[in-house]
């Protein structure tokens, strides 16, 4: 039986915002999934099995009954309820909060950068970005799991590396570093192309930052083949699967790995490359523009990345540090069941994931780890 892991649904198209690197420009803005049709997707989508949901745009925001929508989501069983937004409308924290207590566990945001006049240009709307960055606070204040999707154009890559450090400065544990695909308003945009031999580099310094800030397992390159990224090829977005459904406005549902799959292409490069079963290629939208130049194959097996148990903290060692504030010892089944009101844990089903996270904070030095009477007890060391 296939793995089924995500159910995307796209609630409409409409978008308070303009900007030039979006692939779904060319969608009508009047598409709308209707409220009752939505409610059934979410139902149908635990019933087929799946662990998480997610909804998107368009703006999602702009819909009304989203909050409902959430409830109606965690209510059939869901613990992992997704947002993806510019969030411009999470400025307002009662907004904000409203989504979080009807359920919202994780919280995507997209930015063009962290410099305020180049996102605030891309996305076509003066002061976008300071109302974004305060709808992302409020989401950390709210104890939400935040990521950030960061779009890589010509007016960007290179400060890669230091618009991560200055998201991961501000609370955020998760990225997805996104080479464009070239639909939309991307296709029209020809003076934010970048070739991706030519982004890649500052892409590779990007994750060599998060590997040292302890978070290299929480970021990775979407839309970016292997082969450019030495060092770090296992974070490229292609070798694994997605597992994922999209439930567009339309009702109409999609396989994302076939869909990938369908407009990926392997050329010359890939026949000698150590990836060849394993990577799909490159977009076909994208050689059409650029071709194979700057693409060589991967000869032999690569050293897999080296990850340092950095200074910085992903949502789930967060989550731990959370449940074990105030001092107190707790056993795995109790960290489980406390985990349930922090929104911060969305992937915890078993005691692994505690054991996993809990194993990192020990050798952090940040928590004790004792086993008594076959249970292990878990506490903060300098509580």
């Amino acid at each position: 039986m296939k793995k089924r892991d995500c159910c995307e649904i796209i609630l409409n198209h409409a978008c308070d915002l303009g900007c030039a690197f979006c692939s779904q420009a060319d969608f009508s803005p009047a598409s709308l999934m209707k409220p009752g049709d939505a409610v059934r997707h979410i139902y149908a989508a635990k019933k087929d099995g799946f662990t998480r949901l997610g909804f998107s745009g368009g703006e999602a925001l702009l819909r009304r009954d989203l909050p409902q929508l959430i409830k109606a989501a965690r209510k059939v069983g869901f613990k992992a309820v997704r947002l993806q937004t510019n969030g411009l409308r999470l400025s307002s924290f009662a907004a904000a909060e409203k989504l979080v207590r009807a359920g919202l566990t994780v919280c995507k945001f997209t930015f063009a950068g962290h410099l305020p006049e180049v996102h605030d240009r891309l996305v076509g709307k003066p002061g976008a970005f300071k109302k974004s960055m305060t709808g992302l606070s409020n989401m950390v204040k709210l104890n939400a799991a935040v990521g950030v999707n960061l779009l890589v154009t010509k007016a960007n890559y290179r400060s890669l590396p230091e618009t991560l450090n200055f998201f991961i400065q501000k609370g955020v544990s998760n990225f997805v570093l996104i080479y464009p695909i070239y639909t939309g308003a991307m296709a029209r945009s020809a003076a934010l192309r970048i070739s991706l031999p030519e982004a890649a580099p500052f892409i590779a310094k990007a994750l060599r930052l998060a590997a040292d800030s302890g978070l290299g397992r929480e970021v990775k390159a979407l839309n970016v083949p292997p082969c450019l990224l030495p060092g770090f090829e296992s974070m490229a977005s292609g070798l694994y699967r997605f597992n994922t459904v999209v439930v567009a406005a339309d009702g109409e549902a999609r396989d994302l790995d076939s869909s990938v799959a369908a407009a990926r292409r392997q050329g010359p490069p890939c026949a000698l490359c150590f990836f060849k079963k394993t990577c799909r290629g490159i977009d076909h939208n994208y050689l059409d523009i650029f071709g194979w130049k700057g693409i060589s194959p991967v000869k032999g097996k690569p050293a897999p990345a080296r990850l340092k148990a950095g200074p910085h903290f992903t949502n789930n060692e967060k989550c731990f540090l959370e449940l074990l504030r105030g001092g107190k010892a707790r056993g795995t089944a109790e960290l489980l069941r406390a985990a349930k009101s922090v929104p911060l844990c969305y992937d915890c089903s078993d005691g692994s994931n505690v054991m996993t996270t809990g194993t990192a904070l020990v050798k952090k030095g940040l928590v004790s780890r004792v086993l008594r009477g076959g249970i292990y007890l878990w506490s903060l060391k300098h509580a």
